[in-house]
């Protein structure tokens, strides 16, 4: 699963990287002069930043189904066995005060 997370997390990342050259380079072209090559400029910004859209909310829908499914994992885990699960909060909240005290 995080294989697959950061290889689109990667592909994303480039994308937005790639736009950004753009819009700057569209900066540069509107600034220059408005023709054919600005048109054309922003043409290709608008296409692949909709295209960066579209795999972010991919990658944000994928993220929060992951993160649906790990809070019913949990609450299944804590309605089977609420003893463990109170012992390991108690674990981490002495652990906590015992690191925040020493400071």
């Amino acid at each position: 699963m995080s294989r697959n997370y950061e290889a689109e997390r990667a592909v994303l990342m480039d994308d937005v990287k790639q736009v950004l050259k753009d819009a700057e380079a569209l900066y540069q072209a509107a600034v220059d002069d408005g023709t054919k090559e600005g048109k054309a400029l922003k043409e290709k910004l608008k296409a692949q930043l909709g295209r960066a859209q579209k795999q972010f909310s991919e990658l944000e829908g994928s993220v929060v189904e992951r993160t649906r499914q790990a809070a019913a994992q949990t609450d299944d885990l804590v309605h089977s066995k609420p003893y463990h699960a109170m012992g390991i909060a108690a674990l981490v909240g002495l652990v906590l005060g015992a690191l925040l005290s020493r400071r």
